[in-house]
């Protein structure tokens, strides 16, 4: 499950069920997106015990609201962990990887947009989580503003910037065709397929 599909999903779930729920669908999304990588056998097991455990908090402990707020968060801070440790020295940033699988090559002109393209978004989710975490606490960061009008703000902000970069980078580099939300769909979804060599 992309991290970008398992962030939405724990928002709007948040957004419309109640706090238990939150925690029995969420946590195994987690933990579905924090074991990408491993084989399928281990991710499910992994996702498996992420729902018993929400069960078990669920039953041992029904007031579960602050627990399913923190989730949102969580998932902000490992967005930014996904994204940030592909900054690293040696490492190919992850909008870069993606590029490579959308075009067959990396082209160089490409490069530095994409790897400042990762920090923005590394950047992005570590301002949304302490925002996301005081909202889902209850807290009012901005005076008089209704919590989930905020944060339905801040989760449109994100799809308006996903799909609006696509527009900058068709304007950037017009000599690799226009840039769709589908065709980077295909390249992410490319870049994490298991491959077969």
């Amino acid at each position: 499950m992309p991290w970008g599909v398992t962030i939405l999903a724990i928002g709007a779930a948040r957004l419309l069920g109640p706090p238990s729920l939150v925690l029995v669908l969420a946590l195994p999304a987690l933990a579905l997106a924090a074991s990408r990588g491993r084989g399928w056998p281990v991710r499910v097991v992994v996702a498996v015990l992420a729902l018993l455990g929400a069960l078990l908090w669920r039953h041992i402990e029904p007031g579960t609201a602050p627990a399913a707020a923190l989730l949102m968060p969580a998932g902000d801070l490992l967005m930014a962990l996904h994204f940030g440790a592909t900054l690293r020295p040696g490492r190919e940033p992850l909008i870069t990887g993606y590029t490579r699988h959308d075009f067959g090559r990396l082209p160089a002109e490409c490069v530095p947009y994409t790897r400042a393209l990762t920090a923005l978004w590394t950047g992005l989710f570590l301002l949304l989580a302490p925002l996301h975490a005081a909202l889902l606490l209850g807290l009012r960061p901005f005076p008089g503003h209704d919590p989930g009008l905020v944060l339905g703000a801040t989760l449109g902000f994100m799809l308006l910037l996903f799909l609006g970069e696509h527009v900058i980078r068709s304007l950037c580099f017009p000599q690799h065709g226009i840039a769709t939300p589908a065709r980077t769909l295909r390249a992410i979804r490319s870049a994490h397929l298991p491959r077969h060599d």
